[in-house]
């Protein structure tokens, strides 16, 4: 997941990212680190907080999805 970037393009610390996503501070190296299994819902608070879409939090989301 790309969290630490979209966290860092908006010049958030995690402590701050934790409040917006109603989050306990310590669980912000976790999930950052991908040592968590975060929730839709935590994804769903990350990609409000950072304002990004949902799709930009994952891996190759940058690449243009072909064969659907």
């Amino acid at each position: 997941m790309k969290l630490r970037e979209a966290r860092q393009a908006r010049g958030l610390t995690q402590e701050q990212a934790a409040e917006m996503m109603g989050l306990h501070p310590k669980y912000m190296p976790r999930l950052e680190g991908g040592s968590a299994n975060p929730t839709v819902a935590t994804l769903v608070a990350a990609s409000v907080a950072y304002k990004v879409p949902l799709r930009d939090l994952f891996p190759g989301s940058d690449e243009v999805a072909t064969g659907i």
